[in-house]
């Protein structure tokens, strides 16, 4: 009889998941097809107006309340929220972006990159993952909650906000929101996107589920370096000093350099946890990362995804001259460098050390875009004990620790405003679709349909906790 019971609560749930569709054009949709129209909607960034139109009407036809938050040279920004936000409820908000990054090659994907095709258990597409799929994802929960929670005396407001332009860190997106409309959101928490479950990362325990929470981001910094020299010429003669050649010789000090490990709060508190999950003496060294110093240090090298939560890292992306022309010496030589900066560090010592570094005062340095300081979320607040839960609820064994990003998003932006913020995209990818991960902002991006539901799930599950009503 036991069984039996299990059974049927298994397939009622199933029942329950196929059976949840999102209101669209007088219309009834399944996640992954009201996902598949999303990814119709191209919105490259800068052009996030059609595709933001399409997904507020698509709010409007499912119940929420719309608050438009911009809508300027492309830019295209608002929230949809289960309560109105002018009766002042603290806010539970899901932040995502409208925009996608360019498509490359279209010869290289497998399927249009805007067809939002259906296939082989995936859905296709650019934005599939990051970030149309989690905003899908996330919708579905807040379209959930207005439901269950319609005629409910509730002590959160619950909002899904989509803005523009993440993926170029304009100031028509967030930042816009921020500056105009913080107050009106009242946020109590901000969940962004964030890392998925995945199996097979840890060495003594290659069947385990590992999801990070993240509770911290890196900062950029990001640094034009510039180089002019009266010594353009023919390339046959080749000058003592000419732009090029100083460029590169003041980067092979700067790139090549190791930047020092740094054991700060964020990233011992991930080695720590992980050394839980460790064995023998790598267990050790994980959860006593001070001690174990000269161990640990080379073996994080070998792991740069690792060791980059560990340091400051620079990072050449880019060295142009203003001559394409190869017998022509250049008078200028300009590089790019995208840096990321640990959530204690001083801005103003890195630069400087970083000038130092350089060793030639001929190169002129510019910050070219930087993000405010933000201190990291705490791991032992009831938001990120509702998302521990809720993670573990849909996914029991799952192992779930705190973690810091070496990439940033837009949370980061509230996080800097010192509001909690979490970021994490509750779908688990198993061995069959780990590959999605690198497809993200390259050809034939996708993602497994088999995981929206258990995403939205976890996040209903989250809602729940936080509501404290039936």
């Amino acid at each position: 009889m036991k069984y039996l019971i299990v059974l049927f609560l298994v397939f009622k749930q199933l029942s329950y998941a196929q059976e949840f569709t999102i209101k669209n054009d007088g219309n009834h949709y399944k996640i992954h097809e009201i996902l598949s129209q999303y990814i119709q909607q191209k919105s490259i960034s800068g052009n996030e107006k059609v595709a933001g139109e399409w997904l507020k009407n698509v709010c409007q036809q499912n119940g929420l309340y719309i608050t438009q938050m911009g809508d300027a040279n492309g830019n295209y920004n608002f929230s949809a929220s289960i309560r109105p936000l002018s009766e002042n409820l603290p806010n539970i908000i899901f932040l995502n972006h409208i925009d996608v990054v360019p498509v490359g090659d279209s010869s290289k994907w497998s399927y249009p990159p805007f067809s939002g095709m259906i296939m082989d258990g995936r859905v296709w597409g650019r934005g599939a993952f990051d970030n149309k799929g989690a905003a899908i994802v996330q919708l579905a929960s807040v379209i959930q909650a207005a439901r269950h929670f319609k005629d409910k005396e509730l002590p959160l407001n619950v909002t899904f906000l989509a803005v523009s332009c993440e993926e170029t860190q304009c100031q028509g997106g967030v930042n816009y929101v921020i500056n105009n409309h913080f107050n009106e959101l009242n946020p109590s928490v901000v969940i962004g996107e964030g890392p998925p479950g995945l199996k097979g990362i840890l060495e003594t325990d290659t069947s385990l589920t590992l999801f990070g929470i993240s509770i911290a981001h890196k900062r950029p910094f990001w640094l034009k370096l510039e180089l002019e020299l009266p010594t353009s010429g023919h390339g046959s003669v080749t000058p003592l000093s000419y732009s090029n050649k100083g460029m590169v010789i003041a980067l092979s000090k700067v790139v090549s350099e190791d930047q020092p490990i740094e054991f700060i709060e964020a990233n011992t508190q991930l080695l720590k946890a992980l050394g839980k999950l460790e064995n023998g003496i790598k267990s050790s060294a994980l959860k006593h990362p001070h001690t174990f110093k000269g161990l640990l240090v080379p073996k994080l090298r070998e792991r740069p995804e690792v060791f980059s939560l560990m340091s400051n890292t620079v990072t050449l992306t880019s060295l142009q001259s203003e001559t394409n022309t190869v017998n022509l010496i250049p008078s200028k030589t300009t590089a790019l460098l995208d840096c990321r900066l640990l959530p204690n560090t001083n801005r103003d010592e890195f630069l400087a050390n970083f000038k130092k570094s350089l060793d030639n005062d001929s190169i002129k340095v510019s910050v070219m875009y930087e993000t405010p300081p933000m201190q990291p979320s705490s791991d032992t607040t009831n938001f990120y004990k509702a998302i521990h839960q809720a993670i573990h609820t849909n996914y029991p064994g799952a192992e779930i620790i705190p973690v810091m990003m070496p990439s940033f998003n837009d949370v980061g932006l509230f996080r800097s405003k010192g509001v909690t913020c979490y970021s994490s995209f509750p779908i688990l990818l198993d061995s069959h679709h780990v590959n999605s991960i690198k497809h993200i902002h390259n050809y034939d991006e996708f993602i497994p349909i088999k995981h929206l539901i258990t995403g939205k799930n976890t996040y209903d599950e989250f809602v729940r906790i936080l509501m404290k009503v039936n």
